[in-house]
């Protein structure tokens, strides 16, 4: 979720509350904890910092007391003893551990997917109830702090809002899902891995991605879905990336191995020419491998998609691979590796994200293995 959002669904949270400290530090020190465990962002230093650690151990349950204790301790105003009707320590902890809670929440809800396990799971919960940027959920909120501030049942209302319209999303989700499913069985095909995504302008519209056997391999299909989690769009296929090929990758390259632990349905193509190493092994292959969650069926949202700086498809793992004399033919065909052995071995990679600019550049794999005690404890491999 966005910042703005983060930081009102504080404000909203503070102002909805009785007795508050009599502070003009109370509100914005509320904004500023709820939106707190994004700075995250600000400890990644290459793309693949990033990803373990942007809506990482900041948003892991283990670390909320932490977490809490932190803020708590960086929000004195509230319990200081200069303050009027100020709180206790104690509350004010629980007020911090509270808001970053409802961080977390307005996290799980969208799409990107957040290690709430950490540092004892890497996995990543999405519930897709919401489009990571949603007016509907914003727009109320930043209301209720401007109009609604001195009126604490309708602040109740707009901090009711911040779960009940998630939920909502979240409900919807399950329905088209469950539409998708029985829409596609009836159609008989080899339909795998169903997953609704909320687009711009959720909950009127949704993406539905699934993975579909053909007879070269699996396909990932993307369809726009109405209001009803009826289709609205025609289906556009890309190549799967064959699960063979994923193993092989991620047990030689902790990138590798944490990027497919990201993405959703992760997608495979050639790569572009001018995007290779400066000097390409002979005998390799160069894929592009990125997921086609971060986009939209909406034609208006693509075209306003396409005029941000970097405009390109957001996150990138770039592979150089041999594939070993063993193979078949048909494994390696010109266009996109349509199945792959243990034969495949992983010469090179680079992780790049366009809009951030992040960039590993062309580098050698490191293995994965087991970090040592500081690096797991805040999720780092």
């Amino acid at each position: 979720m966005d910042p703005v959002t983060h930081a009102a669904s504080g404000a909203v949270a503070m102002l909805a509350l009785p007795g508050r400290p009599a502070t003009r530090w109370a509100v914005p020190l509320a904004a500023l904890v709820a939106a707190s465990p994004d700075l995250d962002i600000l400890f990644a230093s290459g793309p693949l910092q990033f990803l373990l650690l942007h809506r990482g151990i900041t948003h892991s349950l283990a670390a909320l007391p932490v977490m809490g204790l932190i803020l708590a301790v960086c929000s004195w105003p509230l319990w200081r003893a200069a303050t009027p009707a100020r709180w206790s320590f104690a509350r004010v902890w629980l007020l911090a551990c509270a808001l970053v809670l409802l961080h977390i929440w307005l996290d799980v809800v969208t799409t990107y997917g957040t290690m709430i396990f950490l540092p004892f799971s890497h996995e990543r919960v999405r519930l897709n109830g919401i489009f990571i940027i949603d007016l509907l959920l914003t727009l109320p909120l930043l209301w209720a702090v401007w109009r609604w501030r001195n009126k604490r049942a309708l602040m109740l209302l707009a901090l009711a809002w911040i779960f009940v319209y998630p939920a909502l999303g979240v409900g919807l989700n399950a329905w088209h899902t469950a539409q998708t499913e029985a829409r596609l069985a009836a159609e008989h095909r080899l339909v795998s891995r169903v997953t609704v995504l909320p687009d711009a302008l959720a909950p009127f519209f949704w993406r539905a991605l699934f993975e579909e056997e053909n007879a070269k391999g699996k396909n990932v299909r993307e369809q726009g879905l109405n209001a009803l989690g009826q289709a609205r769009t025609p289906e556009r296929a890309c190549t799967a990336v064959p699960n063979a090929l994923a193993a092989d990758l991620s047990r030689q390259s902790v990138t590798c191995e944490t990027f497919f632990g990201f993405a959703v349905l992760p997608v495979i193509t050639p790569l572009r020419r001018e995007e290779w190493p400066q000097d390409p092994a002979q005998q390799a292959r160069e894929f592009l491998i990125h997921d086609l969650r971060f986009g939209s069926n909406l034609e208006f949202v693509q075209k306003l998609m396409a005029m941000r700086p970097h405009a390109d498809i957001p996150f990138q793992l770039m592979v150089e691979v041999e594939f070993g004399q063993g193979d078949s033919p048909a494994l390696r065909p010109q266009n996109a590796p349509q199945a792959a052995g243990s034969g495949a071995r992983l010469l090179r990679e680079r992780l790049r994200f366009s809009d951030s600019g992040r960039d590993s550049r062309w580098g050698t794999p490191r293995p994965p293995r087991p970090p040592s005690f500081w690096p797991w404890l805040v999720g780092l491999r």
